[in-house]
């Protein structure tokens, strides 16, 4: 049974809290379990009066086209229209899972990335899809605290996270490393940060509380967060992959005049890279690394080192 009066309020509720509070942006659980045409109408008379405001509609599914069916505007869903401008990119997810682990050859490892990227025409706006390692709802990306050794895929993550196209979200505990398995029950995914809590042994917001390796990875983290903050080449730039060759994944982000090239080493190997085939966007004959600061030399032939990621920055 619709209740037109229940409706009708539960949208003023919403906008009154939204004025209230100043709120700028709400996640909506399980979005597809409520009724379409109910919440078609909330999001599209919420974003009316906020037209900057966002909405983030879980959509937890393992197919693309089932996340794209949500997304406002879609094509697969019309003629009706979700007016859910923000889904989550649940199958990014699960491709991040191993692809950062296997080596990159055939259809494994970076290959899935690159496929599944290119599938991108069955969305209306990829760059709205909300994309995450993980979430209070699954297991963290570290499942358990012996795999947090291999920095390596912690570092090939958060770069392709933080770089390719969509809105990043980084679930907290991510910087110190936080290992859990939900086969151990949600409590494990969802515990305190140690730290600003009475009794707590150890406060990991102070690096002196911190581990060696979880200093690294925090700080790692805060390079890379505080260098992407307003740049508008992977905030609003359009994305060009290449096929991985030889293992070796690269795309660029760019918007004007300013781009970002990302280079990743999908195996356990040192890799010659032939840069005549990445000159469309290798737009200077050298760029500085912006995790290392290096200057890289583009002329000619580039050698990777065993996983190795650049982000090469052109203007």
């Amino acid at each position: 049974h619709r209740n037109r009066h229940v409706a009708k309020y539960l949208i003023q509720n919403s906008i009154w809290w939204i004025e209230y509070t100043g709120i700028n942006g709400i996640r909506q659980d399980t979005h597809p379990f409520a009724d379409f045409d109910m919440m078609s109408r909330w999001c599209k008379e919420v974003t009316e009066e906020y037209p900057d405001f966002t909405i983030v509609g879980e959509t937890w599914y393992s197919s693309g086209i089932a996340i794209a069916y949500w997304q406002k505007d879609s094509k697969p869903a019309a003629p009706r229209n979700s007016y859910l401008r923000c889904v989550m990119d649940f199958p990014l997810r699960i491709i991040m899972e191993t692809a950062f682990d296997e080596e990159t050859n055939g259809e494994k490892g970076l290959m899935r990335l690159y496929e599944y990227l290119g599938q991108d025409v069955i969305y209306e706006n990829p760059m709205e899809l909300l994309i995450f390692l993980d979430n209070h709802d699954t297991s963290r990306f570290y499942q358990t605290s012996e795999q947090t050794s291999n920095f390596d895929r912690y570092k090939q993550a958060l770069v392709f996270l933080l770089t390719t196209r969509g809105i990043p979200e980084l679930y907290y505990g991510t910087e110190i490393l936080a290992a859990a398995d939900k086969t151990n029950g949600d409590g494990t995914l969802r515990f305190d940060f140690p730290g600003g809590w009475q009794g707590d042994a150890r406060n990991l917001f102070s690096a002196t509380d911190r581990t060696p390796e979880q200093n690294i990875a925090f700080n790692f983290t805060k390079k890379l967060l505080n260098w992407r903050k307003g740049n508008d080449a992977i905030a609003k730039g359009m994305l060009k992959h290449f096929a991985p060759i030889n293992g070796v994944y690269i795309y660029e982000r760019k918007y004007g005049n300013k781009s970002v090239v990302v280079m990743l080493n999908g195996t356990s190997e040192s890799k010659s890279l032939d840069l005549n085939v990445y000159k469309e966007i290798l737009t200077a004959p050298q760029s500085k690394d912006v995790l290392s600061g290096t200057m890289i030399d583009l002329r000619g032939n580039l050698k990777l080192k065993a996983k190795e990621v650049l982000v090469l920055e052109f203007d």
